[in-house]
């Protein structure tokens, strides 16, 4: 986070790229679908750099209040995750070249000096007044650094690079690792705090590090990156510690996207988690492709909208694209009337009254998420570009937040039905421009659905209880047609052969056999397509995951390329295989007869949807 920063964030349209979503002032119908699970939720959280390097040091019935206010999940938002900023301090002969809140101090004077554990402690006092409000269960710690020590700079300052250079001295990468794994060991042994993970750099590749900057930073190019996870890997695991390490912290998603598919195998098999900023970029899907199945983390995001509807709408962005387990705010507590906070005072006064601050539109509709969706909980497949759906498997209970930042007011209709049982109550809260967490009344749960009204600029939270089960509507002692919804032919075994590998193709519907299916439940969803003329199932050849990947009939061998999940699109299906997690597809959109049917990746085609039609 920096000066300039401020600037790239309001300036850049990357920052508000915007997938297709509905139309406003519009009345549709969302359908949670159960069957497609996605993320398991980790938490939400902040960074403590810098507002507890002030908080922290406040008379100690306000500094409760403000971690009462963040991290209580009855009376607060139930943040759950700390980011705490190992300081590098700053050289005693550059006095005022930082804010007075970023001056985070280091634990380590010169590199002479033996360790001081005194350092440090308003920030630690927040850091442990987090972790007493939060359930062990769900309390995740991970520490970053801005900036190496001024000492082992090269420029002498921890603000940066002359001319925004790279600043770590060339011969101090493996002491910048030991000073970091020194001090998460500290916290390991002696503070019973234990770090999940450790990120050495932020907003490495940016520009915007130079010397007399506002606050700590240090550029490091990719390859240098690479350097530091090597050396700080050696060290985590010299010390003994259990720690991971995370990375890389880029100031967008494109470039974080970059820096990733840039790291070398050996680099990312040594990280355990991939974090983000999102202060520009837009390729979300493209940020989870690098990651490769890695954990991935938005790891910081701040801006200066007050409402909160710029964070709920990368909020929402960030869970239905980026696919994060966590998502992170830059600072919760922020310098009065700058937009930032979701609590506001006067942090760079040395002398200002902290027991004095604001609550703004942003700290509620931050709580419309944090207060609901919950660690553990799993997010859903909704078809609405406006709504996220997360599920307790635990309480049955299921969270919808859906969101309006349009002019406008939206009539939704959220549709329940795929769920096997929906027996509970349903309530809802609200912010807006008028409303700050309200409940919501009159909300009626009926047929397994209910319709709502979002007015404009408002974000809502629903919460149904009694929700289990998944019900496909398929009748497992019947059989079936299945017809594409592209060219309206079905899908038939060529030829009506009985024989093991036998091509699957569409075909006009002649009434054969060999274009009947019966569903068998394999569990948890999936269902073998056994064909009614041959007794054969439905097969992806030679357990292929690549697109293209053939589909055939075989004799069941109780293989996971042989089990599908169907999944409701509409008035259509699609089918997931498990083995791959490719759906069914007929190739290059052919709608003649004899079009081959095949597996690939899910593209929303037309092609890949089939309508089920009972013949008994």
């Amino acid at each position: 986070m920096s000066c300039m920063l401020l600037i790239f964030s309001f300036g850049l349209p990357g920052s508000k790229w915007q997938p297709a979503k509905e139309a406003s002032a519009a009345s549709y119908t969302a359908v949670v679908n159960p069957s497609v699970q996605y993320q398991t939720w980790e938490g939400w959280g902040t960074s403590l750099a810098w507002w507890a390097n002030v908080i922290g040091g406040a008379p100690d019935s306000v500094r409760n209040d403000y971690a009462n206010k963040l991290f209580s999940a009855s009376g607060g938002l139930g943040m759950n995750i700390v980011r705490y900023n190992i300081g590098g301090g700053e050289n005693p002969a550059y006095p005022n070249n930082m804010e007075y809140r970023a001056r985070v101090p280091g634990y380590k004077a010169s590199a002479a000096a033996s360790y001081d554990w005194n350092s440090d402690a308003n920030q630690r006092w927040i850091l442990n007044a987090a972790k007493s409000r939060i359930a062990s269960s769900e309390f995740i710690a991970e520490a970053f650094a801005n900036s190496p020590p001024w000492w082992m700079t090269k420029s002498g300052s921890v603000t940066g690079g002359v001319n925004a250079a790279e600043n770590l001295k060339d011969d101090m990468y493996d002491d910048f690792a030991d000073y970091l794994t020194a001090v998460v060991k500290q916290f390991h042994d002696n503070w019973g705090i234990d770090f999940r993970t450790l990120s050495p750099v932020n907003e490495p590749s940016s520009d915007y590090w130079y010397y007399g900057n506002r606050q700590e930073g240090n550029r490091m190019y990719p390859a240098n990156q690479q350097v530091m996870i090597g050396y700080l890997y050696d060290s985590l695991a010299s010390k003994g510690l259990s720690t991971g390490i995370s990375g890389p912290e880029e100031t967008s998603i494109d470039l974080a996207r970059d820096t990733i598919n840039s790291f070398s195998a050996a680099t990312r098999a040594k990280m355990v988690q991939f974090n983000s900023h999102t202060y520009g970029g837009s390729d979300r899907v493209g940020l989870n492709t690098a990651a490769g199945g890695k954990r991935i983390w938005n790891s910081e995001h701040g801006d200066g909208d007050s409402t909160g509807l710029t964070m709920s709408r990368n909020i929402l962005w960030d869970i239905k694209y980026m696919k994060n387990s966590a998502w992170v705010y830059w600072q919760v507590v922020e310098t009065a009337g700058s937009g930032w906070g979701m609590l506001e005072t006067d942090l760079n006064n040395p002398s200002g009254d902290r027991s004095v601050y604001s609550v703004t539109r942003k700290y509620y509709t931050m709580g419309q998420w944090s207060k609901y969706i919950r660690p553990g909980y799993k997010m859903l497949d909704i078809n609405n570009g406006d709504s996220i759906a997360a599920y307790d498997s635990v309480g049955k209970k299921l969270i919808i937040v859906g969101m309006n930042d349009s002019a406008s007011s939206n009539t939704i209709t959220y549709d329940l039905s795929q769920f096997a049982t929906v027996s509970g109550t349903l309530t809802g809260t609200r912010t807006s421009s008028t409303e700050n967490n309200a409940a919501l009344s009159g909300l009626t749960l009926s047929n397994k659905q209910f319709s709502v009204t979002l007015p404009a600029g408002s974000v809502s939270t629903f919460v149904i209880t009694g929700v289990d089960g998944i019900s496909s509507g398929i009748d497992t002692t019947g059989y079936y047609k299945l017809v594409n919804r592209n060219s309206g032919k079905l899908m038939d075994v060529s030829q009506g052969s009985t024989s093991d590998g036998a091509d699957v193709i569409q075909w006009t519907d002649n009434s054969g056999y060999n274009q009947q299916w019966q569903f068998v439940s394999t569990g948890s969803g999936y269902y073998k397509l056994v064909n009614r003329n041959s007794g054969k199932v439905l097969d992806v050849s030679g357990q292929s995951t690549a697109d293209g990947g053939n589909v055939i009939q075989y004799t069941d061998n109780g293989g996971t390329n042989q089990q599908w999940l169907p999944v409701q699109s509409g008035g259509y299906y699609k089918f997931v295989n498990r083995n791959s997690g490719k759906v069914m597809d007929v190739s290059g959109q052919s709608t003649s007869d004899g079009g081959d049917v095949i597996q690939y990746t899910d593209t929303g085609g037309n092609n890949q949807q089939w309508q089920l039609v009972k013949v008994n």
